[in-house]
């Protein structure tokens, strides 16, 4: 009984983060389209910091427009890349969008 309970607390510990990114991608994307950039900016960084490539992008795109933060494009450009890095489509299909 003891070894069944540990198991699911552990198959549940794993499936938390997913679904909490998962979340946090959806809330930063709804904030960021309502124009509330600097909540948008504070909910991206914290996901950033787990490397969540879908809160990277939208870290690249606020650095990169100066939108809720100064604008950076070296930061801009890292976090973008970092997002690609990971086969995040959106960040690809930005620098693909960049080329003349």
């Amino acid at each position: 009984m003891k070894k069944i309970l540990i198991a699911s607390f552990v198959l549940l510990a794993f499936s938390l983060p997913q679904t909490s990114y998962a979340g946090g991608c959806t809330l930063t994307k709804t904030l960021y389209d309502q124009g509330k950039y600097k909540r948008a900016f504070k909910l991206a960084k914290t996901y950033a910091n787990y490397k969540d490539a879908c809160a990277e992008y939208y870290l690249g795109l606020m650095y990169l427009y100066g939108k809720g933060v100064k604008a950076d494009t070296d930061k801009g450009n890292s976090y973008m890349q970092s997002a690609a890095d990971k086969d995040y489509q959106p960040a690809i299909d930005f620098f693909a969008s960049q080329i003349p």
